[in-house]
Formats: structure tokens, C-alpha cells, sequence
């Protein structure tokens, strides 16, 4: 009897593994990485088998093939497929659907699940796809494209970011026949250009008057290979440059005729001299064209340049921004870090951008890695005046342009240890305005007007609206108005562990305020740590529980940092707050004091937000927990009335005590003081 049990759930058991194994779905890997599968099929092996024109056939064999994305529909150059390589050559894959660059864009990694699938060919170019069919007249065999609701049936999806390096090649490499390694796999041709009748065409014909348009391409070996573009190509009507240089694409061959395909614009560098020694004319166009080749993430054609004022101040934009005003518009340009300008408010800038891409970045419209650029002398960009609701109004036209707002209410909003948001309205509405810590705009607490550059700012974050800002340069950008907010940071980046007892870093600049760098005092040499002020010997716990501290400040044992107001001004300490860290024999315990009352008590202290490694005991002391090392934010510290309308220099001190040894350590960064000066 048991056997006989014994013997039918091994059965069940082996059914249950039959179906699992037969089951074509896979695990969905985390983000950006590759499921867990083995490819056990080369492309070049895949496509071996298929040994004549018309040879069509069905694959009925469990095997797998593996490769990146190499061309999408992006463009509209390429029509409902993706062109996949590995090591070994390139196949396209037919998907019956629109837009599937957004699943499989160029740089993602896919593996085929071929079992059912069918190898096919069109004109000579081998292909798969899912099933075949008759043209209307019977003459032809056309392989058929995947269907949308099969996609994840047939094609597991893996990292993206992935690189295939094209292979450098001349017209004449090519075998043309059906088995050409190089066939369906990116490649590069060198010293290559239009014909000289050409070079007032453009890429397709925009009225799809015709479904696509040949060109011949020759280098200055005198070989030579047709280009052909869809005139359903969102570039069909950009006019092919007069220059000569490297084009990279997909080669593949129709009919006995080798052809090679772009996947946008930026494939084709032709901006060097031609070989007849003819230079190519560069096109200055409007930054109000440019941004009409703005189709999502869109390639601008080469040979454009663009020439604006800078009516940004590099402080207070990521580095290597600038915003460029012409007459016609403004844009936002991202210089590659060995070509930033060093440009300010004012200067002419020349800017190359043919053959890089346009793309939405958080929301705001940019021409990415820019490296080539001249000043040009000086200009000057007069502000539009306009109302905050006009601006949301044009947020899109009149982005990275100068506007001026006037009957204006300023209010502070959420910090963080970039900088901090302000709420600027006027009768019409209310829009944001974000100021770095390290631009020094002193924010006014009232104004008549403001000027600046409309920005527009969208969250990471699913379905984040999409936020129209101001953006300003300095502190001349405000009218009227008395006094500003102010919030100054110390992120100790400059800090080692032999800078000594001073932060080396520059110190927060504030218009009418000056600020020491943090010192520390009566404690180790040097900082323990790069990156932070983290100092050893501070005062030790006499009890002798984890959490039994008896422990007090030393005050000759602190960090300090003074805030001394410019003559004739006053300030107003509101909120000071910082990061907390020990080591695993480090302090316990913090305080902060005042040179108010000659360091007696201790400063008003919370914890925001809630932080279980943190609290807040006593009399205003913060303590962290006996179990955490890591650094631990939240450390809040209201100063209260007193610290209003200050007319003299302050000092503030830090004080950690409780250690556990002599060698643990008290640390702090990012001290952010926030307040008002007048």
C-alpha cells in the first residue's frame, strides 16, 4: 500500500514538473538587470540555417538567442521591429506594434524565445518573426510581425545601458549575400558624404509622397553604398549635411542592393571638409527652429549651430548648464565637462549642436553634451514682463527666457542640502523659485518685482505634474523690497583627516552676513574622516549601562561656527539643523549653546522628521541610540525670540560628551542655518 502511494505522488510530482518546465514565462528581473537565462543559440547559428532566399521556416527546437538593441522605432526610420546583436551578428525581430522603443529601446538586452517562431527573409535580409504570408498578388512570402499581446511570450526583457561598439567598414566589405556577417549589425563607414547634387535635399520627402528616398553615398576611396531613410521619419524633412565624416547604421541588403539605414540623425558626423576640399557651411539657426525639432528625445541635424546670450548664473544651476536667449526663445545646453565655458550672465555665446539630441530632462527641454562653443562678445536680454499666470500660461514657449513679475509676496518653503524652495505670487497665482546654497542670493522678505528665467521641473516620482518655476541669477534680479531670507550650508567636502582643526571649504556666502568656518576645539588634530567634521577625545560616560549616561559637556570641548552681520545690518537665527553620526565608542550625547548667554543653555532641540535612533531627553539634549553607526538626520534646533534682530557677531557651539573611549568620535555635516538678515 505505501508503494503504491509512494509511486503516485512521484508521477503527480513529475507531471507538476513537466508543465513548470513547458511554462514560457520567466521571473521578472530586478531593475536593470538580466533574468537568470542562458541563450544556447548564436544569432550567427540561428541565421546558418537559413541558406536561400525564400527558405521560410518554422523553429521548433526549445532554443534561445540573446542580444542588445542596437535599432528601434524610435525615429519612425524603422518600422515596427527591433535589430538585436550579439558577438557573433545582428537579426531584425518583426513586432507587430507601434512605439516599441518603449519596451525594447536601443541599449536593452533581450533574449528571443524562438520555439515557434519563423525564420524568414525580405529581399535578402534575414529576419524572424511569427508566422509567413502571400502578398495580394501572390508573388511574395512576407514574414509577419510578433503581435502585441504576445511580445512577453516571445521576448524576456533584460538591463538596459548596454553598448555594442560599431564595427568600422568600407562599401566594398560587404559579400552581398544572404549569410554576410556584417549584415543586420551596426557599423561605421569613414569619409563618407552626399553627392554634391544632394546636399540641397533632404532625408526623405515630409509629404510621403513617396514611402522612402534613396541616396548614394561615396567616400574618397571612391566606393560607395546606398542610404535609405522612411519618409515617415520624424527627420524627413531636416536637410541632409554638406559636410564630410563617419556614418554609422544597419546594413542590409534588398534585392542584390546593399543599403545602410540610420537610426536617427546623429548617426551621420559629417561636419569635415569633403574630399574635393570643399569646407561645409555651418547653418546658425533660431533657438525657436532648434526646439522645432523637439519630438521627445529627437536628434538635431548636423551642421547647426546656435548663437544666444547667457541669462543663466552657472551658481545656481547644475554644473555645466547654461540657458540661451535669442530673440526667438530660450534653451537650457549641457556642456560636457571638459568644454563647460565658464560663461556669466551677459556673454554671446556661438554653440555647435548639430548631430546631438534634444531631450526632456526633469521636465525641462535640453540640447545634451554639448563641446563645442565660442564667446562672441556681450549681450544684452531685456526681461518680458508678464504675471505668474501668463507664465503657466507659455510655460513651454517661453522656457529658459527672461521674465520680470512685479507685486510680488515672498515665502519660504521645504530646504534641503541643495538649496531651498521660495514661494514667489501675485494676484494671478504662485509659482516656485529653487536657490542653491551655493548661487548666495539672499531671498528678500518683500519685493515690488523679481526677475528671472521661466524653468520647468517634473518629479521622478509616477504621474508628478508638471511644475513651472522661476529661476533667478543673483541678488539684482529683486526690486525693492528690505531684507531676505537666507539659508547657508557647511557640507565639509574639503575635509580630510589631515585638513586639521578648520574646515577648509569656502564658507556660505550670504549678502550682508559673514560666516566663520567651523572650528573644533579642545579635541583631536585632525578630522577622523573625509567628507565630514568627526573629531575624537570628547568627554566620557561615568555610568556603566548602554543606556545610563551621567556624562556632561566639557566646555572647553566644542565645535563652533560665528555668524557676524555687515555693517548696519541685523539678522535673525530661525533654524538650525544637521546630521548626526558616532562611532561605535563615540558620543552619546549632543548640545547646542550660544555666545548669547555665555554657552549656559541649551538651544530649543527636536527631532523632525521621527527617527527611531534618535530623541530628544532632558533639558534639550539630543541622544543617538547606543546601537547605530550610521549617519542619522533629523537633529532640529529652533533658537527662539532671542535670536532676532542681531546686531553683533554670534557664536554657536556644538558639544558632544558621553563616549564610551577616548578614541570614539562625535560627528556632523551638512549644518544647514537658516534665518533672516535686514
Amino acid at each position: 500500500m505505501k508503494n503504491t502511494l509512494l509511486n503516485k505522488w512521484i508521477v503527480a510530482l513529475t507531471v507538476i514538473v513537466l508543465v513548470a518546465s513547458c511554462n514560457r514565462k520567466f521571473d521578472i528581473p530586478p531593475a536593470n538587470a538580466d533574468p537568470e537565462i542562458d541563450a544556447n543559440l548564436s544569432i550567427r547559428d540561428l541565421k546558418a540555417r537559413y541558406t536561400a532566399i525564400g527558405n521560410f521556416q518554422r523553429i521548433n527546437e526549445e532554443h534561445i538567442i540573446s542580444g542588445i538593441v542596437i535599432a528601434d522605432d524610435r525615429s519612425g526610420n524603422f518600422y515596427k521591429q527591433i535589430i538585436i546583436q550579439d558577438e557573433t551578428g545582428g537579426i531584425p525581430v518583426l513586432l507587430d506594434a507601434n512605439n516599441v522603443y518603449t519596451q525594447y529601446p536601443v541599449g536593452r538586452r533581450v533574449f528571443i524565445l524562438l520555439k515557434g517562431m519563423m525564420l524568414g527573409d525580405y529581399g535578402g535580409t534575414i529576419q524572424i518573426g511569427i508566422d509567413s504570408s502571400r502578398s495580394d498578388d501572390g508573388r511574395f512570402l512576407n514574414l509577419e510581425g510578433i503581435p502585441q499581446t504576445l511580445f512577453d511570450q516571445y521576448i524576456v526583457k533584460g538591463s538596459f545601458n548596454n553598448t555594442i561598439t560599431p564595427k568600422m567598414v568600407k562599401p566594398a566589405d560587404f559579400t552581398k549575400t544572404i549569410n554576410d556577417p556584417l549584415l543586420s549589425t551596426l557599423v561605421q563607414i569613414g569619409n563618407a558624404e552626399f553627392r554634391n547634387a544632394d546636399i540641397s535635399k533632404t532625408y526623405a520627402d515630409p509629404s510621403t509622397n513617396v514611402s522612402a528616398v534613396n541616396f548614394t553615398l561615396a567616400t574618397c576611396e571612391r566606393q560607395s553604398i546606398i542610404l535609405r531613410n522612411s519618409s515617415y521619419a520624424r527627420f524627413a524633412a531636416f536637410n541632409v549635411p554638406d559636410g564630410n565624416g563617419i556614418i554609422t547604421g544597419i546594413p542590409g541588403i534588398f534585392n542584390g542592393t546593399m543599403q545602410l539605414t540610420i537610426r536617427d540623425t546623429t548617426d551621420v558626423q559629417f561636419t569635415g571638409t569633403r574630399c574635393n576640399g570643399q569646407v561645409p557651411t555651418p547653418v546658425i539657426k533660431s533657438i525657436a527652429d532648434l526646439k522645432g525639432y523637439a519630438t521627445g528625445d529627437s536628434a538635431i541635424p548636423a551642421g547647426v549651430s546656435i548663437k544666444g546670450v547667457v541669462i543663466s548664473n552657472s551658481k545656481n544651476e547644475a554644473a555645466g548648464n547654461y540657458r540661451l536667449q535669442d530673440a526667438s526663445g530660450g534653451i537650457q545646453l549641457r556642456f560636457v565637462q571638459d568644454a563647460n565655458p565658464a560663461a556669466t550672465v551677459g556673454d554671446s555665446l556661438t554653440v555647435t549642436v548639430g548631430g546631438l539630441s534634444l531631450s526632456v530632462y526633469n521636465g525641462g527641454l535640453q540640447v545634451n553634451d554639448v563641446s563645442m562653443v565660442v564667446k562672441s562678445g556681450t549681450g544684452i536680454v531685456t526681461p518680458r514682463p508678464v504675471t505668474i499666470a501668463d507664465i503657466k500660461t507659455n510655460q513651454r514657449a517661453w522656457e529658459s527666457t527672461l521674465v520680470t513679475i512685479s507685486d510680488i509676496n515672498v515665502t519660504t518653503g521645504i530646504s534641503n542640502n541643495i538649496g531651498s524652495n521660495f514661494i514667489i505670487s501675485d494676484g494671478t497665482g504662485e509659482l516656485t523659485t529653487f536657490v542653491r546654497h551655493t548661487a548666495g542670493i539672499t531671498m528678500p522678505a518683500a519685493a515690488t518685482s523679481i526677475t528671472g528665467y521661466v524653468s520647468l521641473f517634473q518629479s521622478t516620482s509616477a504621474g508628478a505634474p508638471l511644475e513651472t518655476q522661476i529661476t533667478l541669477r543673483n541678488s539684482n534680479d529683486f526690486t525693492g523690497g528690505t531684507g531676505g531670507y537666507f539659508v547657508a550650508l557647511y557640507d565639509f567636502s574639503s575635509v580630510t583627516n589631515a585638513s586639521g582643526s578648520i574646515d577648509p571649504g569656502p564658507t556660505p556666502a550670504i549678502e550682508g552676513l559673514s560666516f566663520s568656518p567651523f572650528s573644533a576645539a579642545g579635541v583631536s588634530a585632525n578630522s577622523s574622516a573625509g567628507g565630514r567634521f568627526s573629531f575624537t577625545n570628547w568627554p566620557l560616560d561615568t555610568a556603566t549601562g548602554p543606556d545610563i549616561l551621567k556624562g556632561a559637556p566639557d566646555l572647553n570641548k566644542y565645535y563652533e561656527v560665528i555668524l557676524t552681520p555687515h555693517n548696519g545690518k541685523k539678522f535673525d537665527i530661525s533654524k538650525i539643523s544637521f546630521t548626526l553620526q558616532r562611532s561605535a565608542t563615540g558620543i552619546r550625547q549632543v548640545v547646542l549653546r550660544s555666545g548669547m548667554d555665555g554657552f549656559s543653555a541649551n538651544l530649543a532641540a527636536s527631532v523632525s522628521p521621527l527617527n527611531d535612533n534618535l530623541s530628544v531627553t532632558g533639558n534639550n539634549v539630543f541622544q543617538v541610540t547606543d546601537a547605530t553607526t550610521a549617519a542619522q538626520d533629523g537633529c532640529i534646533v529652533i533658537p527662539g525670540a532671542g535670536f532676532t534682530n542681531i546686531s553683533s557677531a554670534v557664536r554657536i557651539r556644538l558639544y558632544g560628551f558621553n563616549a564610551k573611549a577616548a578614541g570614539g568620535t562625535f560627528s556632523i555635516d551638512n549644518v544647514k542655518i537658516e534665518g533672516m538678515v535686514r
